[in-house]
This record gives C-alpha cells, structure tokens and sequence, in this order.
C-alpha cells in the first residue's frame, strides 16, 4: 500500500493577498490537511530540518489521520520581504506506506533555503492511534500524546513533552537540548529508567506502580526500574530539568509542572 501526497508551499500572489487582507506583513503559511483513512494503529516516522510536531492519538476525538504543516520563515523584522519570499523554497512530503506492524505515516521536510535556519515547518498529527513514533527535527517543541510502542524523539533548544494514558512497555529515547523533558505515563507501563540533564534537575513523581532506584541515582540523574521493566527509557537534556510522572491519567494534566 502506497500513497503520496507531495504539497509545495503557496505562491507569492497568495501570499500577497492574505497580506492584503490582513493588514500586515505575512511570514508564515498554513496548508490545506492532508487527509487519510483511519487504518487502525499507525506508525509515525518524521524526520524535519526544523520546527514543531505535536502528535495527538484518541480514538475518541478523531476518526481520520490528519497533517497539517504550518511553514514560517523568523528572519527578523527588517528582513520580512526576505522571509515571505523564502517560504516558496520550502517543501514536505507526506505519504502512508507500509511499515514493521502495518500502515506507516512517513514526514519529510525539505528546504533549498541558503539559511534554512530561519526557516521552520510545523507539524500537527491527529490520529485514532499512533503505535511507534520517530521524530527527528531541530528547534522544535514536541508533543505527543496517547502514543503507544516504541519512541525515539531527537529534537534541540525545545522540549519535549510525552503524555499517554497507553502503557509503554518498549524502549523509549527522548534526547534534546535547553529544554525540558515532560514524561508522564500510566502505572502499567514498564521501563529501566536513565534520565540524566546537565544543569537541571529530575523530579519523579510515581503514584502507581512499582519503582526501584538503582546505584548511580542523583538529583540531576535518575537510574532505576519501573514495574521490573527492561525496556530502556532513556532520556537526555541540558540547562532544563526531566519530570517524569506515573500517574492515573496523564493526559489529563494540564501544566508542565509536577505537582
């Protein structure tokens, strides 16, 4: 099973019309969704030169896949005519093709930009179910939430922030710079924890299940197993701190701090 749909970003006449329209000078565009069929549980797999990607799996809320990228140029204020033109050299693909277990939802993000470090796409997934996530991307926040499987998450100068009321019983990897790290699951989940930041601090907080600190344990590393797991959880940061919380519902927690 094989399906693509490949979007270029909106032209300048458009561009200039919403400006019109608006009043204002326009850096950024948002695309049409990219929409498929529900095909039960999904796999997710990003890779991003640069921007956001908030995934949010619920049977409940969503009965289709949905993408909508969002692309944004921040070249600066005196630099707007500069920013509205690049957002043309931006370009993605979005395409389900077959994956391990099933169906796969595959993101690339590309840019011809010779200062693509101004440049951002983000990216907003909703889906009935999302099993296995891999993200990679650079000055992105990420989000995802009511995930199961495996999760692999590298991203820089953002956080990270993963909330499911699915167990996790696979290995988990969440690696980024300057930015927190919000890692909140169900007592059933399992893991051998090694969560460890650079200039920050790691607050546990387990209110369900079973977790044994191991040697090695500090206030700016944790080492230990939830639940006898042997899944690694590894989790890495610098200059911001690691929450980790086994709670009843955590997706229903609605700040970052744990209480």
């Amino acid at each position: 099973m094989r399906s693509s749909v490949s979007r270029r970003c909106l032209t300048l006449f458009a561009l200039l019309v919403l400006s019109q329209l608006t009043g204002c000078t326009t850096r950024f565009v948002q695309d049409k969704p990219i929409v498929f069929e529900p095909a039960g549980a999904v796999e997710i797999d990003i890779e991003s030169f640069g921007g956001d990607v908030r995934i949010h799996a619920s049977k409940e809320k969503f009965s289709d896949i949905r993408v909508v990228a969002r692309k944004e140029a921040v070249h600066g204020s005196w630099r707007e005519d500069e920013a509205r033109a690049s957002l043309e050299e931006i370009d993605y693909e979005v395409e389900m093709v077959s994956g391990e277990m099933g169906p796969r939802l595959r993101i690339r993000t590309h840019t011809t930009h010779e200062e693509a470090h101004y440049q951002r796409v983000h990216l907003r997934i909703t889906l009935p179910e999302a099993e296995h996530v891999t993200i990679r991307t650079r000055k992105g926040y990420v989000e995802a939430r009511g995930i199961t499987g495996r999760l692999d998450v590298r991203t820089s100068e953002k956080g990270v922030r993963v909330l499911t009321n699915r167990p996790m019983t696979r290995p988990v990897r969440i690696v980024t710079s300057g930015g927190d790290i919000d890692y909140r699951v169900r007592g059933e989940s399992r893991g051998r924890f090694d969560a460890e930041t650079i200039g920050g601090q790691i607050i546990r907080r387990v209110r369900y299940g079973q977790y044994v600190a191991e040697a090695g344990s500090s206030a700016h590393r944790m080492v230990g197993r939830l639940n006898d797991g042997e899944n690694p959880v590894l989790l890495r940061t610098s200059h911001a701190d690691i929450r980790i919380a086994v709670v009843d519902n955590p997706e229903q927690v609605g700040r970052l701090i744990v209480d």
